[in-house]
């Protein structure tokens, strides 16, 4: 079944931005593949994160076609079985971090982005950087990738302890968003004795320093 552009509005403003910048047929193209690989549920997402993520670039800044492709393609390899997730990131040395062994769903999003360059023909680093690590973070991202983590964790769809609190950061301060969203992930972490991606840590090593915060680094488990 393919895309046809219904659903409670989702991507309603991230296609609008597509169509606007004459780049529309490129985001019809894109959500008919999404509706190929996902569930509904997981299209509904995307879209989603699609909206918000131009929703936060006009607050922020940033390129909105750019950050619509993105938000719609993130979890593009999200519901790949794993066997093949984590055999097309050993066939392509996309495994980078202990964690991604220990947790392989994390691969995803590494995969993802190969995917969208060398099967979809995506090649703007903006575009690939947000898709890869969009649940990890890493160190210097750039905003349209930190926009797009964000959205992801903000959606109508996402319910949990301080999403409010993440809500009202994406509106004022993307930065402290990001910090917020980390810490909290750090805190959920060590307290269910889970691995940390080395890169969310550097990500928040990253963030500190921008804002000229003190912060002595720790061994997380």
């Amino acid at each position: 079944m393919g895309y046809n552009g219904a659903g409670a509005g989702s991507g309603c403003e991230a296609g609008r931005a597509c169509r606007l910048a004459g780049q529309e047929a490129h985001w019809l193209l894109f959500a008919d593949r999404m509706a190929q690989l996902l569930s509904p549920k997981r299209l509904t997402h995307s879209l989603m994160v699609a909206d918000a993520s131009v929703a936060m670039g006009q607050i922020f800044g940033g390129d909105l076609v750019k950050l619509a492709l993105a938000g719609l393609l993130h979890d593009n390899a999200k519901e790949m079985a794993l066997e093949k997730l984590v055999a097309c990131a050993e066939e392509h040395a996309l495994v980078k971090d202990p964690a991604e062994k220990l947790n392989p769903s994390l691969l995803h999003g590494p995969v993802g982005a190969w995917r969208a360059c060398h099967e979809w023909g995506v090649c703007d680093p903006l575009i690939l950087e947000s898709i890869r690590w969009h649940t990890t973070g890493e160190a210097g991202m750039p905003m349209e990738a930190c926009i797009v983590f964000m959205a992801d964790l903000i959606g109508p769809d996402r319910d949990y302890n301080g999403v409010e609190t993440l809500r009202r950061l994406c509106r004022e301060d993307l930065q402290a968003a990001m910090l917020e969203a980390l810490e909290q992930t750090l805190v959920y972490l060590e307290r269910a004795q889970k691995p940390l991606h080395q890169g969310a840590l550097r990500c928040l090593a990253w963030l500190k320093t921008e804002r000229g915060i003190t912060w002595k680094v720790k061994k997380w488990p």
